[in-house]
């Protein structure tokens, strides 16, 4: 029986291999309700969203084993009621989460302290009609720009641009779309000025009817599919952190035939110095890498 954990595993490890070392048991307070986590390299933390807890967890960066958290963000002024997608602004020292409500209705993009603890209210939310965001069950996806101040978040298959300290009811400065395609899970690689995110091209059901549903945005895209459905061609676009409008990939990555990336879901990673892009497929459950040294030119 397997067991909720996050696991590391050694950067050239290749097939199907041990972690490294791994951050388990009943003191870490780690569930299945984790879905994502980031890395500060400033505190050299691990911040963990904790969904049933309404929480955000922080590990030593070297935690191994059963290891409690060195500090949790927690409580009733935290007014966070489900936190599954987060990004971390390292250099603003912020958290970015983006929230989904059943009941009531509510989406939005909350911000929190990054060197918080305890129950620690948002610094500011993004919330209302003129933010049109809509991330589905899931929530938002976030990615933040320090560089720019600017902030992605998933919306309708589509990337709205916010100011880095928006608040209320904001409208986007722009949005970035395909003509054919959903963008999804954005994440920025700020040195080179870079956006990296999961890319759905339309897809046909039996009667000639596009693929779409809860969350699609018009004309079929759905970027949030249940578990276990995907797309034979969904891949990874690459973008300038500057484009706004409908702008195609500059760059493509994993796109057919070259697989074998299925169904790319959560947010890439980049390892620049080595010019390697880090990409979890969830139905293969395999993290897959890709040298792309033309990327980083």
């Amino acid at each position: 029986m397997g067991h909720s954990q996050i696991a590391a595993f050694a950067r050239l490890a290749n097939g199907t291999v041990k972690p490294t070392r791994n951050i388990f048991g009943q003191k870490t307070l780690i569930t299945r309700s984790i879905h994502k986590f980031a890395y500060d390299p400033v505190n050299d933390e691990i911040v963990v969203p904790h969904f049933q807890a309404q929480a955000f967890l922080f590990y030593r960066g070297g935690a191994d084993g059963d290891e409690a958290p060195v500090r949790t963000i927690q409580g009733p002024d935290v007014k966070i009621p489900n936190n599954d997608q987060l990004a971390i602004d390292s250099v603003h020292r912020e958290i970015f989460i983006g929230v989904y409500n059943e009941y009531p209705r509510r989406e939005f993009v909350a911000v929190y302290p990054l060197d918080g603890k305890g129950n620690v209210p948002p610094l500011r939310i993004i919330e209302g009609p003129d933010t049109q965001i809509h991330g589905g069950r899931n929530g938002s996806s976030v990615a933040v720009d320090p560089v720019n101040n600017r902030i992605f978040v998933t919306g309708n298959g589509r990337l709205l641009i916010f100011d880095r300290t928006a608040s209320g009811n904001a409208k986007p400065l722009g949005v970035l779309r395909t003509p054919n395609a959903g963008i999804g899970a954005p994440y920025i690689y700020p040195e080179k000025g870079l956006l990296f995110a999961t890319y759905s091209p339309r897809t046909a059901r039996p009667g000639g009817e596009e693929g779409g549903g809860a969350g699609a945005a018009p004309g079929g895209v759905d970027d949030n599919r249940s578990y276990g459905q995907y797309s034979e061609n969904k891949s990874v676009g690459v973008w300038s952190v500057k484009d706004m409008g409908e702008v195609a990939p500059r760059w493509m990555i994993a796109a057919p035939p070259n697989g074998p990336l299925r169904d790319p879901v959560g947010t890439v990673t980049v390892d620049a110095k080595r010019q390697d892009v880090y990409v979890p497929d969830r139905y293969t459950n395999a993290i897959y890498v890709y040298h792309v040294p033309e990327i980083f030119q």
